[in-house]
């Protein structure tokens, strides 16, 4: 019936938050949590707030849980002090890329047919053309058909919404099909 602080909570925004190995994880533009230093990424207990390794060297805006491990997306270039092009994984310890990462910005994460989807403002994956959208299978990137077009075409939102993956953003065509900043994907085309 009341809100609460927690603990005295981020020097700067909050853009994501999920649950990982029974803790709350919390992303954004921040770099400390609970008056302690945690670049872009920390977890809670419930007792206070704790970075995650030494974190990254700029903003998470998505995360997600794929095979048992924490994801984070954002505008970052290393994780753990390692190389990591916009996009993570945490095993509990420690930082590792997904492969060589998105050549730009993570807005969005989600699991759609066993497969990690991240969308945001990239034109490829692990150098692969993917247009704003790319699916992760565990070793290697794909692409959702062609992607996204627009001027500038990014997917900011993903859902899964009756067995099919939905991807908002700014974008007026999916797949070469006219779709308004809206469009779902069947496993096979938009």
């Amino acid at each position: 019936s009341n809100w609460a602080p927690l603990g005295t909570g981020m020097n700067h925004t909050v853009e994501a938050l999920t649950v990982y190995d029974n803790k709350l994880i919390a992303g954004g533009l921040f770099t400390t949590a609970g008056g302690g230093a945690a670049n872009y990424i920390a977890s809670s207990d419930g007792s206070g707030w704790a970075p995650l390794g030494t974190g990254m060297n700029r903003w998470v805006s998505a995360l997600a849980i794929y095979n048992d491990q924490l994801i984070a997306g954002g505008d970052f270039n290393t994780a753990g002090g390692g190389t990591a092009y916009h996009i993570a994984s945490w095993n509990g310890s420690s930082w590792s890329p997904l492969g060589t990462g998105t050549n730009a910005a993570v807005y969005d994460l989600t699991l759609y047919d066993g497969k990690l989807i991240a969308g945001g403002w990239f034109l490829t994956a692990a150098e692969v053309v993917v247009m704003g959208i790319a699916s992760w299978d565990g070793s290697s990137w794909s692409p959702l058909g062609t992607g996204m077009e627009g001027t500038v075409p990014q997917v900011n939102a993903l859902a899964v919404y009756e067995n099919k993956l939905i991807a908002g953003g700014r974008f007026t065509m999916a797949g070469g099909v006219s779709a308004n900043y809206i469009a779902a994907w069947d496993d096979s085309s938009w």
